[in-house]
C-alpha cells in the first residue's frame, strides 16, 4: 500500500505557487504503463477531494507529480506555450544527491536553494523560488547547472514536472 500524507502536497503548493496560478498533475503507473493528467487551479487541487483522489491513485500504484512552473489558466496540455510564470529554478540529481548539494552549497554564485524534495536515496530535486523568469532564460539556466553540477539534462525544460511532495517513489518497485 502506497503511505501518502495529503499535508506535504498541499504546503507545497501553497508555498511554491501563486493562489491564481494553474498547474498540472501528471499522474504515472510504472507497472503497467497507465497515466493521466489533470490541469486546474492551484486551490482547486489543494481541495482534500482531489488530495484524497490522488491518494487513490497512488493506493493504485500511481506515482504522482506536479508541474514546476504554472500554467495558463484553462490550460488542455503541458507544453511550452502552456507556460504562464516561471516558479522554479529546478534541478533533477537522479544519482549522487548528496554530493550535488555538497557542490551547490560550495559555490558562491549560487543562492542556498529555497527547498529540497528527496524523491529516493540519494536524488533529489532542487528548487530556487524565483520570478521574472523568462522560459527560454530559465531553461538556459538549468541546462548550465545541470552540466556544471552533473545533474539531468532531460530535466531542464520549463513544462519539466516533479514528485508531488507526500507521495512515494513507485518508479523503481510499484509493489511497495
Amino acid at each position: 500500500m502506497a503511505s501518502t500524507s495529503r499535508d506535504p502536497a498541499v504546503r507545497f503548493l501553497q508555498i511554491g505557487y501563486q493562489p491564481s496560478d494553474w498547474v498540472a498533475i501528471f499522474l504515472r503507473a510504472y507497472d503497467t504503463g497507465r497515466t493521466a493528467q489533470h490541469l486546474g487551479p492551484l486551490l482547486q487541487l489543494c481541495e482534500r477531494r482531489w488530495q484524497t483522489w490522488l491518494s487513490a491513485m497512488a493506493y493504485h500504484h500511481f506515482n504522482v507529480y506536479v508541474t514546476v512552473n504554472a500554467l495558463v489558466p484553462h490550460a488542455r496540455d503541458r507544453t511550452r506555450a502552456s507556460v504562464a510564470a516561471i516558479r522554479h529554478v529546478f534541478l533533477d540529481a537522479d544519482r549522487e544527491g548528496s554530493l550535488v548539494l555538497a557542490a551547490i552549497g560550495a559555490r558562491r554564485d549560487v543562492p542556498p536553494p529555497s527547498y529540497v524534495l528527496h524523491t529516493s536515496p540519494d536524488h533529489v530535486h532542487v528548487f530556487w523560488r524565483v520570478s521574472g523568469f523568462s522560459p527560454d532564460a530559465v531553461e538556459r539556466l538549468q541546462k548550465h547547472l545541470a552540466r556544471e553540477l552533473g545533474t539531468d539534462p532531460a530535466a531542464t525544460p520549463c513544462t519539466q514536472t516533479t514528485r508531488l511532495p507526500g507521495f512515494l517513489n513507485l518508479k523503481y518497485n510499484p509493489t511497495n
